[in-house]
C-alpha cells in the first residue's frame, strides 16, 4: 500500500549529533545495507512529505548530495542543508537543530526524524497529522509497546506545527535541552504503532554490526 506525499509538511532529517556512540563518526553517513543510514530516512520524507532539508553540523555536501538523490526536487530559498542556528550555543542536542528547523520550514507541519532510523513507517506521517489535525495537538508523537509492555514514546520523532517554534525558542533560552520535556510543555498526543522495528535506533557500533 502506498501513501501519499502531503504537500503541508516539510520533512526535517535531523543529523546534528556529536556521534560519541559511533566513535565519533557521523551516524547518518555510516553505511546499512549499502547505502549510508540517511539515505534510508530520506527514501521515507521524500516519500510522505511535500518539501525536504536537513540539519547537519558537518560533512553538510554529503548530505546534500543524499537529498538530491532522494529527490530532485528541493524547497525554492531554502538552503537544502543547514547547521544549528549560529546564535545557539554549540553541541546543544536535538532541540536545538528543532528550532534552527522551525525557522525555515515554509509549511505548516515539520515532520522531525533523526538519521539513524533506516525502517521508518510509510504510513509515518499519514497517521500523525490525521490525529494533530483531529486534535488540534501542536506536536504527535509515535509510540510503541516493549516486550514488558510498556509504552515506549520516540520523542525525536515529532511531527510538529510551525507555530510552537516561539515556545520552543523560550524554551531553549530558559535553558531546557531535553527533547522530552519540551514536548511535554506542548499541547501535544501520541499515536500507537504495532511494530517497534520501525523505530529501531540504529546509533552505536554494536547495534549497526548487530543488524548490518
Amino acid at each position: 500500500m502506498t501513501f501519499p506525499s502531503l504537500p503541508q509538511v516539510t520533512g526535517c532529517l535531523l543529523a546534528g549529533g556529536e556521534g560519541r556512540r559511533m566513535g565519533g563518526r557521523d551516524k547518518g553517513l555510516v553505511p546499512y545495507a549499502d547505502r549510508p543510514l540517511a539515505a534510508w530516512v530520506l527514501d521515507r520524507l521524500v516519500a510522505q512529505t511535500g518539501e525536504q532539508f536537513a540539519i547537519a553540523n558537518r560533512n553538510r555536501p554529503d548530505y546534500a548530495t543524499l537529498l538530491h538523490q532522494a529527490h530532485a526536487s528541493l524547497p525554492r530559498g531554502v538552503p537544502a542543508v543547514m547547521p544549528d542556528a549560529p546564535d545557539l550555543p554549540p553541541a546543544s542536542g536535538p532541540v536545538a537543530g528543532i528550532v534552527t528547523a522551525l525557522r525555515y520550514a515554509a509549511t505548516p507541519w515539520l515532520m522531525v526524524t533523526p538519521c539513524d532510523t533506516p525502517r521508518l513507517p510509510p504510513d509515518l506521517v499519514t497517521r500523525l497529522l490525521t490525529e494533530g489535525e483531529r486534535s488540534g495537538a501542536e506536536a504527535v508523537v509515535p509510540v510503541t509497546t516493549d516486550p514488558d509492555g510498556q509504552a515506549r514514546h520516540h520523542w525525536v520523532c515529532v511531527l510538529l506545527r510551525r507555530s510552537v517554534s516561539a515556545k520552543l525558542e523560550a524554551m531553549f533560552a530558559q535553558d531546557e535541552r531535553k527533547l522530552r520535556v519540551c514536548i511535554q510543555a506542548l499541547n501535544w498526543t501520541s499515536v500507537s504503532f504495532p511494530d517497534a522495528s520501525g523505530f529501531d535506533n540504529i546509533n552505536s557500533l554494536e547495534t549497526l554490526n548487530g543488524r548490518d
